[in-house]
């Protein structure tokens, strides 16, 4: 086996686990995805296949990552501040390289569901002991009644497992694995992997997979029985793992909805305070946190209206006293919503972008649709686009708090199924034509 062969099956199956990658740590799937984008453009050049350049896609991502640029450039802090806006031009890379080794291979291995499915087996397991006996296999504790498993004191597990459960949903359609015998065992634990998410206590994750699943089923009939038993074994697992631990204290319930409802109608500690805003005196967008997160955005945003501030912007002129709310309320590192952040941060330019990806995605859930039900065979290619393109719409969904885009964890997991997407697209824009 040759350099050549050897570095090729890396990147396959290195693309098909990359959620392992980001849980191993960010120095290894950085090292990974800065390596596929230069064996992306070395094989591109070699075999003169620049149509992976030459297209709409990356001429709209160029444009956002100008956005980006510039409005990093022109509110420059100092290198630190500045370099996630330039060397952000890889993470939309990276998915076009995605793309390029799908269509070059065409490997979805049976190997890869098997360890998807042996792999989720163990972070089920491992958060299970974690959540009964309150620290998991190497010693990470239970924090604040909620799960972690092998993130330890990032509580991002329920984030984790959202954006891995698509990409293990598209191997098991490719690799034809999902039959009558096999449909049982996976029902159990995909069902389970939810039943993590709620356990996790990550509210914005927990709508996020109601949502995929939801917007899954108006796509594809095909999936919709699956779908189905997948959402009633959830809620049945989530039932019996919640009635059989005994402090209410670590009860996800309580943090789902009896916080949320308290945290959105002012029912906590902090509901005394004197502000002018008449809506702030009934209720919270998602949280008092969030509220001030957002309000202050939005000051910041109305002195930088057309480029925003910089990746890093928010953080910086948060603490400035001319953008100060009462109490020194809202400075963060940044906004909690994607939509939020990009306003503040690109200006109007990079928002309009968002929302014209936005109303694409809409536009290809519909088109999905309308391809699925009027075919009537199993088409595997439509159905892994049709999952591809859900993920997606979940990532760019506007009604929710959400982490950093600009974090690189979040933004390879933001783009990693784009090039699932382009992939499955281009392959069915071929066979039409």
């Amino acid at each position: 086996m040759n350099l050549e062969t050897k570095l090729s099956r890396l990147f396959i199956y290195g693309i098909a686990i990359f959620p392992f990658l980001l849980l191993v740590g960010p120095l290894v799937s950085e090292l990974f995805l800065i390596s596929v984008i230069i064996y992306f453009f070395y094989f591109i050049i070699k075999e003169n296949q620049f149509r992976f350049l030459n297209n709409r896609y990356l001429i709209f991502f160029g444009i956002f990552y100008l956005s980006v640029l510039f409005s990093t450039i022109l509110n420059f802090i100092d290198f630190n501040h500045t370099k996630g806006g330039l060397f952000y031009f890889r993470i939309p890379l990276y998915a076009f390289a995605i793309w390029f080794i799908l269509e070059k291979f065409n490997n979805f291995d049976k190997k890869i569901v098997f360890f998807y499915s042996v792999f989720l087996f163990i972070l089920i397991c491992d958060s299970l002991i974690q959540y009964y006996f309150g620290k998991n296999l190497v010693g990470f504790e239970l924090k604040s009644g909620r799960v972690s498993s092998f993130f330890g004191e990032e509580l991002i597990l329920g984030s984790f497992i959202l954006r891995t459960l698509p990409i293990f949903l598209i191997y098991l359609i490719m690799s034809e694995i999902l039959t009558e015998k096999s449909n049982l065992i996976i029902v159990i634990l995909i069902s389970f992997s939810c039943s993590i998410i709620y356990l996790s206590g990550e509210r914005s994750s927990f709508g996020l997979i109601i949502l995929f699943f939801f917007t899954l089923f108006f796509i594809s009939k095909n999936l919709r029985k699956f779908i189905i038993f997948i959402m009633l074994s959830f809620i049945f697992i989530s039932i019996i793992l919640t009635n059989l631990q005994n402090s209410d204290k670590n009860n996800p319930a309580v943090r789902m909805f009896s916080n949320t409802y308290n945290q959105v109608t002012k029912i906590d500690k902090r509901q005394n305070f004197n502000n002018e805003n008449k809506l702030i005196d009934k209720v919270y967008m998602f949280s008092y946190d969030h509220h001030y997160h957002y309000l202050l955005a939005y000051k910041i945003f109305k002195d930088h209206m057309i480029f925003g501030t910089g990746v890093k912007g928010f953080r910086y002129l948060c603490r400035k006293k001319i953008y100060t709310l009462n109490d020194d309320e809202g400075c963060s590192t940044h906004p909690h919503n994607t939509y939020v952040q990009i306003l503040v941060s690109n200006g109007l330019i990079g928002f309009s972008l968002l929302i014209l990806g936005l109303f694409y995605v809409i536009k290809e859930i519909f088109m999905c649709r309308k391809k699925i039900n009027s075919s009537k065979k199993f088409d595997k290619y439509e159905i892994s686009k049709a999952i591809a393109i859900t993920a997606i719409f979940v990532n760019i969904w506007p009604l929710v708090p959400n982490g950093n885009f600009f974090n690189n964890w979040l933004s390879m997991f933001y783009f990693y199924p784009i090039g699932f997407y382009l992939y499955f697209k281009d392959k069915n824009e071929k066979k039409i034509s």
